[in-house]
């Protein structure tokens, strides 16, 4: 169920970014903003004890749904383990 729910919002924002004219800019600029947010989240984990581990999953992640994929990491962070 959450690979057909992840497959879904993928086609979503592929179509979203299509439709925005600038393809490759629209998502070359979501995919920046995610990974930046989650070096942001990795420096402020030295001064609070949630962090997110920065592995080749999180950034896929991240780039792919870009700052709400950063907040869905974090509150599956949170409440899950």
């Amino acid at each position: 169920m959450i690979y057909f729910a992840g497959a879904f919002l993928l086609c979503l924002m592929l179509f979203v970014f299509k439709k925005s004219g600038c393809f490759f800019k629209s998502l070359f600029t979501s995919a920046l903003g995610g990974v930046g947010a989650l070096c942001a989240v990795g420096a402020v984990g030295y001064f609070v004890p949630l962090s997110l581990g920065i592995n080749i999953y999180t950034i896929i992640f991240s780039s792919l749904f870009s700052v709400p994929g950063v907040i869905i990491l974090l509150l599956g962070q949170t409440f899950l383990f």
